[in-house]
């Protein structure tokens, strides 16, 4: 069966580009929101295997999105992962707190980042 993922990112390149990579490869199917809350309604509706969460977007931020999701009850195991350019120690305490399980770097190269994803999901899977 094939792995739900959703990419909530304001900057449309970044999740068209992962949405091809993973796709493409198969297992995947992958939608895409731009902003917070349309990406927490798209959560509800396709109940995911994991989020990919972009940290900073206009009104509502990655944590918010983070925390919205996981006190929906039938959402508490959907993995997150966040998506930032900002790894201070604060932000990545706070993430974790939230329920983030691991984090992309906005630079790092897509390839790189569907490693991280298949990882996040293969570890969850391995752990239940």
């Amino acid at each position: 069966m094939k792995k739900k993922i959703v990419v909530i990112d304001d900057h449309p390149y970044f999740g068209a580009s992962l949405k091809y990579k993973l796709e493409k490869e198969g297992g995947f199917i992958v939608y895409t929101a731009p902003n917070g809350e349309e990406g927490i309604e798209m959560v509800k509706q396709f109940i995911p295997d994991l989020v990919v969460v972009d940290y900073v977007m206009p009104g509502m931020d990655g944590l918010h999105v983070c925390r919205a999701i996981k006190r929906i009850p039938a959402l508490r195991k959907v993995i997150l992962v966040m998506l930032t350019s900002e790894a201070v120690v604060s932000l990545v305490k706070e993430a974790v707190n939230a329920g983030v399980k691991d984090f992309i770097a906005k630079t790092t190269k897509i390839e790189i980042a569907i490693e991280k994803i298949k990882k996040a999901l293969k570890d969850t899977e391995e752990s239940e």
